[in-house]
């Protein structure tokens, strides 16, 4: 589609043991320019992309997580396997907002990337991506000759007595001064009420 990616800071993404990888979510062409990173991930997901036939299919024998996103004991148990596979060696991407923008504003965070890197003890990446919203706003079809950036910043630590809002707080902060690099100083980064 003529879509031209940069990536910056690859250098930010670990070498070996686990990790969460952290993006923002702009568009469906989040997902193949994530897989273009040649790192090894798994993904966190709604369980109803586990049900789309070879997409799911795929994803299941990579090993990939799947939640309800309903607050049921079933999405517990899942990021308990999380965890685990994290604390196993797995580098997991988890979109912390939990679903794509339809603004292209930041939406609020969900709890799941925070609790599961304070749990698992492992090592949250903010990873800010710019430019897939463009390529296809909600209810439109994809456009061409797109610039795409991906930045990778230094990873988060979250200790076992840190708050969870305190957390999402160090993050949105990396994460807008990651994406202002490229959106410019007029980008305010507010999270959507």
């Amino acid at each position: 589609m003529g879509i031209k990616v940069t990536v910056i800071g690859r250098e930010h993404l670990p070498s070996h043991g686990g990790c969460i990888l952290a993006p923002n979510h702009e568009s469906m062409f989040d997902i193949p320019l994530l897989c273009s990173l040649g790192h090894s991930i798994r993904w966190l997901s709604k369980e109803e992309v586990g049900k789309i036939p070879f997409v799911g299919w795929s994803m299941k024998a990579m090993g990939c997580f799947f939640v309800k996103r309903n607050r049921s004991g079933h999405d517990i148990n899942v990021m308990k396997e999380v965890e685990d596979g994290v604390r196993s060696g797995a580098s997991v991407i988890i979109f912390p907002e939990g679903t794509r923008t339809r603004t292209g504003n930041l939406l609020p965070f969900k709890k799941g990337a925070f609790k599961t890197a304070q749990n698992s003890g492992a090592p949250l990446i903010p990873i800010a991506i710019t430019g897939t919203y463009q390529i296809a706003p909600p209810g439109t079809w994809p456009t061409r000759n797109h610039k795409v950036t991906l930045r990778i910043g230094p990873a988060l630590t979250i200790g076992g007595k840190e708050s969870l809002e305190s957390a999402q707080n160090r993050y949105k902060t990396a994460l807008i001064n990651l994406l202002s690099l490229d959106r410019g100083s007029a980008y305010n980064g507010n999270l959507l009420n």
